[in-house]
């Protein structure tokens, strides 16, 4: 569970980077 935590807070991370 902790990998699919971890992939989604990169793919929040890289979504929010374009949007900064």
């Amino acid at each position: 569970t902790l990998t699919i935590y971890g992939l989604v807070v990169a793919l929040a991370l890289l979504f929010a980077n374009p949007f900064v």
